[in-house]
């Protein structure tokens, strides 16, 4: 009996130690599946709340999934707020690999984090911060934050949008269809991480490749631009000329300098091309200039004192636009930066200077409007090169340019003239050949009252520009001078048909010495069609004044002052007859030329 009872109780006890057993596993299983569901909602308050925290703003979650085996987290429809309903950071999906030690240490640590169509706003406000300066800066002593650190992170069709809020109007930079790694990000290390991509820029490429930083912020990057649209870059261009790009495909290899990684504030250097460039005015539309290509060699840009630098700029077939309106204003304001406007830029905005800027093929259409009868002039196959522009120096802005003018007529302009300098300073000579005189007609009939039926000019104008004033010695040559009709009795009281006809030399041209004197601080007060007609008149009239045997000539009256009177007949100095004509001037002009000597 007693062995019979041994043997009935250890069945009972395996029993009661099997239940115990399976009781125990039970309760496990229980556990792991409250443990399996809950912690995903763990991991989204968690992740959520270090979001939060970190960012300053709300972060919500759509869905977590938790594939333990592959250490991965599966994040859906991740969102930290902006402002309105525009989120700063939004991704349709977030795949992680972490260490597991992320889940019981301060911090988190990951293997490597792959974003699906990410859309993030950078924003650099006016102050110099960025937006999210809090989220991927300091994890360590400088706030207390979770340190955060990434091996690797993938994205695959993103969009940043760069939005830059320290000028007056914000400019905006969108890149889409991002793809984009970078490896050893820590935001308690403040070493910067490393980072490749490319992106579509407004339907050019952009590729990249260098190192960023948030906390402190450091930029330095390689960027590869190709055929990227110049209206990409509108809203910096703002800063350097008035005039709006309206076409116009970039191609450039720069390094981009920021923060830490610059001591000039944001820096670029490299060099690149435009094609199709075209400019407008941005009050009219109108296109102002336009080039086949622009080349840039030896570019450099520096913010924290404004300053803009080429050593060289090459533009085949540019073609430019210059306009004198009814108000005596011109349009090379445009060229200009905003800060910089009027003749001369007397401003404080960003400097300018340009090494070496060659011209190939260039045009250039003139237009004055200013005259009752608008003044049309076109400039053609303009080849040279323009020398240190805006270099601050004496010797500065040697400029030396060939070209035609109104239908082959020769052109050549060489000296010196800086139109980026704070004050008008310069040396030109202008020298054109055998242009035709109804070209110039608008200008000819206001100094002589008369219609040119024909003739040609060549001009040897010689200009000094000291401080904002124009001294001007101007050569002209007339070709076989034919006025037609008088069209303003009162534009003088010479007998100007006549006088033409006495001042012709035997190979029919007349030459004439004008000086001129102008203030160009205000160009709107003076008429410069005016004040030539004015100085070509008084050069006439200097020419019948003295000698007064020339005048004896025109008046006709037989007599020769510088000879006592003696009769030296009534022919001109081109041989031709004009007595009769010559004799019905009045006789009182003799007295107003004596008087003027």
């Amino acid at each position: 009996m007693p062995h019979s009872h041994r043997s009935t109780a250890r069945p009972a006890h395996k029993r009661r130690l099997g239940w115990g057993l399976s009781v125990l596993a039970g309760v496990v299983v229980l556990l792991l599946v409250a443990w399996w569901w809950a912690l995903p909602a763990y991991i989204d308050h968690r992740l959520s709340q270090m979001l939060t925290e970190r960012s300053g703003r709300q972060v919500t979650i759509d869905d977590v999934t938790l594939t333990p085996w592959r250490h991965q987290v599966t994040l859906d429809g991740l969102r930290i707020a902006g402002q309105a309903d525009t989120p700063v950071f939004a991704s349709r999906r977030v795949v992680a690999t972490l260490d597991w030690h992320s889940l019981f240490d301060a911090g988190w640590r990951f293997e490597r984090v792959d974003l699906t169509a990410p859309r993030l706003q950078l924003i650099w406000r006016a102050g110099g911060e960025w937006n999210l300066a809090r989220l991927f800066g300091d994890g360590g002593g400088g706030g207390g934050s979770a340190p955060l650190r990434i091996d690797r992170l993938t994205v695959s069709d993103g969009r940043l949008d760069w939005i830059n809020r320290r000028p007056d109007a914000p400019l905006t930079l969108s890149l889409k269809n991002l793809d984009l790694e970078a490896r050893h990000y820590d935001n308690s290390d403040d070493r910067p991480f490393a980072l490749q991509g490319q992106a579509d820029w407004r339907g050019g490429t952009l590729k990249g490749t260098g190192e960023m930083g948030f906390s402190p912020w450091t930029l330095d990057i390689d960027l590869d631009a190709d055929q990227v649209p110049l209206t990409a870059l509108s809203g910096y261009l703002a800063h350097v000329v008035r005039a709006e790009p309206s076409s116009g495909a970039l191609d450039a290899r720069i390094r981009l300098r920021s923060g830490r990684a610059s001591d000039a504030g944001t820096q670029v250097n490299g060099q690149g091309g435009i094609e199709g460039l075209e400019m407008h005015d941005p009050d009219t539309d109108r296109p102002v200039a336009r080039a086949e290509r622009l080349a840039v060699e030896g570019l450099t840009f520096a913010s924290a004192r404004p300053a803009l630098t080429a050593e060289r700029v090459s533009l085949e077939a540019p073609w430019l636009d210059v306009t004198i309106d009814e108000r005596l204003d011109t349009n090379l304001d445009l060229w200009q930066p905003p800060q910089q406007t009027g003749a001369g830029g007397g401003g404080s905005g960003m400097h300018v200077a340009i090494g070496t800027l060659a011209i190939e093929r260039g045009a250039v259409a003139f237009t004055d409007r200013h005259l009752p009868r608008p003044f049309e002039l076109d400039f053609a196959e303009l080849n040279g090169e323009w020398r240190q522009i805006g270099a601050e120096q004496a010797s500065a802005a040697q400029l030396t340019l060939e070209g035609q003018v109104a239908e082959g007529s020769p052109l050549r302009i060489d000296g010196t003239f800086d139109p980026l300098g704070d004050a008008l300073n310069g040396n030109l000579n202008l020298h054109f050949e055998h242009l035709d005189l109804e070209t110039l007609a608008p200008y000819l009939r206001e100094f002589g009252g008369y219609a040119v039926e024909r003739g040609q000019a060549t001009l040897d104008l010689d200009y000094r520009l000291e401080q904002g004033r124009l001294r001007a010695r101007n050569h002209l040559v007339l070709h076989r001078l034919e006025l037609g009709k008088e069209v303003d009795a009162s534009a003088t009281d010479l007998p100007l048909k006549t006088l033409v006809g006495v001042l012709k030399s035997e190979d029919g041209t007349i030459e004439l010495d004008i000086p001129m004197r102008l203030p160009l601080d205000d160009p709107g007060a003076v008429d410069f069609g005016s004040v030539a007609g004015q100085a070509i008149r008084e050069a006439l009239e200097n020419l019948v004044s003295s000698p007064l045997e020339t005048l004896s000539e025109v008046v006709g009256d037989g007599a020769d002052p510088a000879a006592g009177g003696e009769s030296r007949g009534n022919g001109t100095a081109d041989g031709s007859d004009q007595g009769d004509e010559a004799q019905g001037e009045d006789p009182a002009l003799y007295e107003r030329a004596r008087t003027r000597q």
